[in-house]
């Protein structure tokens, strides 16, 4: 792997212009208690030798764990590992995934004592960001963010696809009505708080990025299971945004009610440089309406059979993890996603 390391890091040097930045995408670890952390390593190699704005991981980062505690001290494990690998001061950023609360153990039969509720999931993966970071004033244990970097001038948008309500069953009241596991949505709140707030940018020169679990949209996606709740809702504000549109959504009732206006008519178009996501176990890139969606292999050493064109897995082998340095040219307003471990690197 020593080799390979080096060799990907001298292509990045090798692409580095006065308009390009740097930043680490992974997603889907499924990190337990028995991990092996080779990702750790890997990431602290990377970030000692290229100028990374942040590292990023689209969800799932934890596995299931057999008690709550067990989960809870992994998750404290983890992200402690992973602040630590990262630039300073900190800047990893998680994104929830559906895998992250631990709802999946007991699912629909006794979950609830198994589950990392929102604010024991915010204190633990999320505290870390509290004071370089902007979140819901109204919605502190919402887990998404934004963070501003002025420098570049570009604003990274943490969404949390799996933004559901923890209600009891009705019948069983020691499941919940919704799990994590399996039940994903955007809330009103964070969908009005993205509208009004995350995409009121500083001026017409900055640029956005987009970071979520749950894929995006159906048509298309190899190793997708469903859509999150008001999916339709998250594309038509971006789409109006990246459009420079008035746009309203289809108000919706009950336990995902939703009511989106927005008029982005005064402000400049094609400022999303891309969506990234997670959850598929596919990476696969999509142009759709002006907007780049993308994806990447899972991290966890296994290969997805849901996609023949998966690279298959070896522990002990550069294959186990898969990392990717993503590196932005502004000016050519191209992407690129160069490997360390599974799959090939990415020019977009």
């Amino acid at each position: 792997m020593e080799y390979i390391i080096e060799s990907q890091l001298t292509k990045i040097r090798s692409i580095q212009t006065d308009d390009s930045f740097n930043f680490l995408f992974f997603s889907d670890a499924h990190f337990t208690s028995t991990s092996l952390g080779t990702e750790i390593d890997v990431i602290n190699r990377i970030n000692k030798n290229i100028e990374l704005s942040c590292v990023i991981c689209c969800g799932d980062i934890l596995g299931n764990s057999e008690t709550k505690q067990k989960h809870l001290d992994t998750a404290a494990n983890i992200t402690k590992l992973l602040i630590q690998a990262s630039p300073s001061p900190g800047l990893f950023f998680p994104v929830k995934g559906n895998h992250d609360d631990n709802s999946h153990v007991a699912e629909h039969i006794d979950n609830i004592r198994h589950t990392m509720l929102p604010h024991e999931h915010y204190d633990i993966m999320f505290k870390h960001l509290e004071s370089r970071v902007i979140t819901d004033k109204e919605n502190s244990n919402g887990l998404y963010y934004y963070y501003d970097s002025s420098l570049l001038k570009v604003r990274y948008i943490i969404l949390n696809s799996v933004d559901i309500p923890y209600i009891r069953d009705s019948v069983n009241i020691d499941a919940w009505k919704y799990s994590g596991q399996s039940n994903y949505a955007y809330s009103s709140a964070q969908l009005n708080w993205l509208a009004h707030t995350a995409l009121s940018l500083p001026d017409d020169d900055w640029k956005v990025l987009l970071f979520t679990h749950v894929n995006p949209f159906l048509q298309g996606m190899i190793g997708a299971d469903d859509l999150a709740k008001n999916s339709d809702v998250l594309i038509g504000i971006i789409q109006s945004f990246q459009s420079a549109m008035k746009w309203s959504s289809v108000p919706t009732y009950g336990d995902f009610a939703q009511n989106v206006q927005v008029d982005y008519s005064k402000g400049a178009t094609n400022r999303i440089l891309g969506l990234f996501y997670g959850h598929t176990h596919s990476e696969q890139v999509f142009f759709k309406n002006g907007i780049t969606y993308i994806s990447t292999w899972n991290d966890w050493p296994y290969k997805p059979k849901s996609n023949p064109k998966a690279p298959e897995r070896i522990i002990g082998a550069n294959s186990e993890i898969c990392l990717n340095v993503v590196t932005i040219n502004t000016s050519l307003n191209k992407i690129y996603m160069t490997k360390f471990g599974a799959g090939n690197d990415v020019d977009i």
